[in-house]
């Protein structure tokens, strides 16, 4: 049989003043629940409504007050501590009030160990549904804990990183913009704070709250190629420069020369030979034209669909011959991704220059894009700096699981909670004993 010590051991139950007495298991909403009986009791210092110390017997017992406190699942059961709270009187200000517990807060009947452990759940990929039942509460419940822990994360506006970090992602329905706007570290990777709007006023709003000094401290700003971040940090970075993600920049081209592959791919009728065999390779082997060349196989023959034995520097260079359109434009892909690999500006400068009749129109819009940043100075910058979005982009990935865990949030408030735990919220590293264990 268990005995007080025990039970106060299994439960983790840490202040000296609680006494259990019996551990037993009832149904109780048709659940099988472990129920704990203890009392609370201790002899007050002073009276914590007018402050008067504990002197010859000036508070006095008043009876006791039973609360029912949730506990952590106990062997997988859902445990409920019932307390004997002592009371008391005190005769210099004739007021009452009960002995307190550090196991939990004033005038709440969910221990600290419950929210403790909801706060660091919810920082893993779960619905709060399933953590409210997890510990046997409402999701209003989990909601309210997971703000009360996010607090801590919320931006001071007393302080900003060398390097900013921005981006944005798909939000919820109840902002009015379509994209919320996120900005994190760009040294410690850390998210920063999380704004329903990514648009100009919006970003002067909230940037404004920090002080002129503190944003004059910013020296660089990684961005995409949204023309309203542009805009907004003229204003309120004086001192920074821009940075155009690297990443974007290949997303731009890459995505350019896909549709240009769709485009020559469809001016083949798919129904009839031999115009469908053409189709066919290029639908099937669009991933081989995006592949850098220099990682493309010479040498090493495999069976490729529509092609047979081959090598993939063979099939792209069938691919190519088909539409000079499409050769010119690989050949533009191409040179943004060697200059942009080798970190060389001159290479990447000489393949805007370069005038190629033959590429496409869209390659040519995003050519264009290009040229315009490149006279701005935002991209020759991504070459001297290591700076990337990257870890933003990683962290886009977990919003949209937690998202999609969730089936949505209804308020923006309570996705930023959950998001800024979830985010912020780093789990403590294993010593180095107990890593060789």
């Amino acid at each position: 049989m268990l005995q007080p010590n025990d039970i106060k051991n299994l439960l983790n139950i840490q202040d000296e003043f609680i006494s259990l007495t019996q551990l037993d298991k009832k149904t109780l909403k048709g659940k099988l629940t472990n129920v704990v009986k203890g009392t609370l009791t201790y002899t007050p210092k002073a009276c914590p409504c007018c402050g008067v110390k504990n002197l010859e017997y000036t508070i006095i017992k008043h009876g006791t007050k039973r609360s029912r406190i949730v506990w952590n699942k106990v062997a997988g059961f859902p445990t409920l501590l019932y307390l004997k709270k002592q009371r008391f009187y005190c005769k210099a200000c004739s007021q009452t009030f009960s002995a307190h517990s550090s196991e939990v807060e004033r005038n709440c009947f969910i221990s600290n160990k419950v929210k403790q452990h909801i706060g660091s759940q919810s920082v893993e990929d779960l619905s709060m549904k399933y953590i409210a039942e997890e510990h046997t509460v409402s999701p209003a419940t989990v909601k309210r804990v997971v703000s009360q822990f996010a607090k801590v994360y919320y931006p001071d506006f007393q302080s900003l990183p060398n390097c900013l970090l921005f981006d944005e992602f798909k939000s919820v329905k109840s902002v009015n913009g379509a994209m919320s706007f996120i900005y994190a570290d760009g040294d410690t990777h850390e998210v920063i704070d999380i704004l329903p709007d990514r648009r100009k006023y919006y970003l002067k709003r909230h940037f404004q709250k920090y002080p002129q000094k503190v944003r004059e401290q910013v020296k660089l700003i990684v961005i995409d190629m949204n023309a309203a971040y542009e805009f907004a940090i003229k204003e309120l970075f004086p001192n920074a420069k821009v940075i155009i993600d690297r990443f974007h920049i290949v997303q731009l081209v890459n995505r350019t020369l896909n549709r240009t592959r769709v485009k020559v791919m469809k001016q083949y009728n798919r129904s009839s030979y031999p115009s469908k065999g053409i189709y066919n390779k290029l639908k099937n082997h669009w991933r081989l034209l995006l592949k850098e060349e220099s990682e493309l196989s010479r040498t090493e023959y495999k069976y490729y669909a529509c092609f047979g034995q081959t090598t993939q520097k063979h099939i792209v260079d069938t691919l190519l011959n088909l539409s000079e359109e499409l050769k010119e434009t690989y050949q533009f892909y191409q040179g943004i991704l060697y200059a942009l690999k080798e970190k060389k500006f001159s290479c990447f400068q000489a393949t805007l220059q370069n005038s190629a009749p033959n590429c496409s129109d869209i390659m040519k819009v995003s050519r264009r894009t290009l040229q315009y940043h490149t006279k701005k100075g935002h991209i020759e910058t991504a070459f001297h700096y290591n700076y990337s979005n990257g870890p933003l982009e990683g962290t886009n990935n977990k919003v949209k699981n937690i998202k999609r865990t969730a089936y949505g949030f209804v308020s923006f408030n309570s996705f930023r909670n959950r998001l800024l735990l979830s985010l912020k919220m780093k789990p403590k590293k294993r010593s180095s004993i107990e890593s060789t264990r």
